[in-house]
Formats: C-alpha cells, structure tokens, sequence
C-alpha cells in the first residue's frame, strides 16, 4: 500500500498579503461600521 507524506508550507508574504487585506476590509466595509476587530501576528509556538 503506497504512504503519503503531508508537507504543510507557509508562503509569509502571502500571508502578509492576506492579513492587510482582511484589515482593509474590515476598515471600510459598511456592514463592519463600528465593529472592534483586530488581526494580530503570533509566533510560531
């Protein structure tokens, strides 16, 4: 039976990109007016 070996890699400029746009959206959508909300980086653990 073949085995599979799960490779999980993060590319961080992509997830860079990803976190400001969820700020951007968060910042200027109508339907977020007045919600706190905030995205914070971890490190890694």
């Amino acid at each position: 039976m073949p085995s599979f070996d799960i490779v999980s890699e993060v590319d961080k400029q992509e997830l860079d990109n990803a976190v400001n746009q969820a700020r951007k959206e968060l910042a200027t959508r109508f339907d977020f007016k007045g919600v706190t909300a905030e995205i914070l980086p971890e490190k890694d653990k």
